[in-house]
């Protein structure tokens, strides 16, 4: 009988920290062929609404799933039953900065130890928890245009993470002395100059999943010695600032990574301890199953869930 499990359930099954191991498992079954991802589709209907689509298959943990804009369904590979319907806006946010994580995991130096955050908004918070999961963050420093929105959100960040969160008035201040840089917005125009990158940067582009969308400069891609993709195809139509790079003969797909050859080791994530390296993330839907299906097991131990009537 297949369960169904809400957004807060799924809260208290997965923590930031537990999302960032699953998304590592997820990458090292893609490795080995064992992930088939479904690419995101939009789709917008007469009467004004519309409807994404995105999952795929993770055959190593026998889970397959197809999310949509409200519900999730996930299924079992080996029986093919439904197993569970799920809320999607948690994993959705959580998974988001869990990638950013498995990706910092292995491309930021290993003291990284200050952030730089360009976007104060709900997702940046999942972001800034990743970073603490994998790196031994001691100060993160924050800019938004609205002052008081990122006062604010410094004040709230600080309280849940436990380290010095600093809200400042520039991207100058905030990209400088930086060992990680998060953009994390909804910008049509590049948020930050990536010339103000110093040697050994990591940056995590987080916010931008349209070809509209530009978050980071032509600049921070040419300068990035590992450019890194959650899934190429995915990127191919849906990350603005390469697919602009490619167009202008700036960058060249064949120079970019999937994250799984990063995490399993075939690419080196951080070639030089001064290497600049960006990871351009666009949200997969392997992302989605792989976190489903550990929500559900464990939701299965605990007995939490609403059973449903078949």
């Amino acid at each position: 009988m297949a369960i169904y499990l809400t957004n807060d359930d799924v809260r208290g099954l997965m923590s930031m920290g537990e999302c960032v191991e699953v998304l590592d498992d997820l990458f090292r079954q893609e490795a080995v062929g064992l992930v088939e991802n479904i690419p995101r589709q939009r789709r917008r209907f007469a009467g004004g609404g519309s409807a994404t689509l995105m999952g795929g298959a993770v055959l190593g943990s026998k889970a397959y799933g197809v999310r949509n804009s409200n519900h999730s369904l996930l299924y079992d590979t080996d029986s093919g039953r439904l197993e569970a319907v799920i809320e999607p806006s948690y994993v959705a946010r959580t998974r988001t900065g869990g990638a950013s994580g498995v990706a910092t995991r292995y491309m930021a130096t290993p003291d990284a130890s200050v952030v730089g955050c360009v976007g104060t908004g709900r997702q940046a918070g999942a972001q800034l928890q990743a970073m603490c999961a994998v790196r031994p963050i001691s100060l993160i420093k924050l800019y938004s245009r609205n002052s008081e929105h990122r006062e604010a959100f410094a004040v709230e960040m600080a309280a849940v993470l436990g380290v010095e969160v600093r809200a400042v008035g520039s991207t100058e201040e905030c990209i400088g002395g930086s060992s990680i840089v998060i953009a994390m917005t909804n910008s049509s125009v590049p948020v930050f100059d990536g010339a103000l990158l110093e040697p050994g940067t990591h940056v995590n582009a987080a916010g931008a999943n349209s070809y509209a969308r530009r978050e980071i400069d032509e600049t921070t891609i040419v300068r990035a010695s590992v450019v890194a993709v959650d899934n190429i195809a995915q990127a191919m139509t849906e990350c603005g600032e390469l697919i602009a790079a490619v167009d202008r003969g700036a960058f060249r797909w064949r120079e970019a990574v999937d994250l799984h050859e990063v995490v399993s080791g075939k690419t080196s994530g951080r070639p030089t301890p001064e290497a600049i390296t960006l990871f351009e993330s666009q949200g997969i839907g392997i992302e989605d199953v792989a976190c489903y299906q550990y929500a559900v097991r464990k939701a299965l131990d605990l007995g939490i869930g609403q059973e449903l009537p078949f």
